[in-house]
């Protein structure tokens, strides 16, 4: 087996909420089920339409502070409680850059249209810099696990599927992926991924 090219997702794999704490809280605070703030957030028509581009991440927010009667204050609290919990895989990040000039590298990330900028400025991933390529479904206008996402990644990075590695923690994604011959780990919470990369890449 011949891999040419390490692929990851981003939110939940590279950037992962390590910290539930405030999400619990603003369950607690507005009434929601557990896990209903990121129900609320990601899983909306909204969400869905900004992921592929139709729409702006500022309609997400818009849409929350409609459903809770949240006030512009309240709003931006909920946004700052959301978000506190995430963080960034440092040491995978490091050893993915380590393997450009072996392998060509990328992301592939479901993301709302404001996602390259927020990448850039809050985590410091650049597109040539972190990784060769990095591909976002708002840009692209469709997204995982949609096979045309797969197709538009191979050619992108130059790569038949058979010699890309893809990594995402969907186990919708994962399937998609492996119907069109790619190799994949499905990663886990608590997975020694990098472990598994070079398990996969026989390092």
């Amino acid at each position: 087996m011949t891999i040419n090219a390490i692929v990851l997702d981003i939110g939940g794999v590279v950037l992962r909420t390590e910290d539930r704490s405030g999400r619990e809280t603003l369950e607690s605070q507005y009434g929601l089920s557990p896990g209903g703030a990121d129900e609320l957030v990601f899983n909306s028509k909204v969400a869905a339409e900004a992921t592929i581009g139709k729409t702006s991440s500022d309609n997400i927010w818009r849409h929350v502070a409609e459903t809770l009667s949240l006030t512009p204050e309240a709003l931006a609290a909920f946004q700052h409680a959301f978000w506190k919990g995430d963080q960034i895989d440092e040491k995978l990040i490091q050893y993915i850059m380590s393997l450009s000039g072996k392998l060509t590298t990328a992301f592939l990330t479901n993301a709302w249209t404001d996602a390259r900028n927020t990448l850039k400025e809050h985590y410091g991933i650049i597109e040539g810099k972190t990784v060769n390529h990095l591909l976002i479904s708002s840009e692209l206008g469709m997204a995982k696990p949609d096979r045309k996402i797969f197709y538009f990644l191979s050619d992108t990075i130059a790569t038949p599927f058979h010699q890309i590695l893809f990594i995402d923690d969907f186990s919708e994604n994962i399937a998609a992926a492996e119907l069109l011959g790619i190799h994949t780990i499905h990663y886990k919470a608590g997975m020694d991924l990098i472990a598994h990369i070079q398990k996969k890449l026989n390092l």
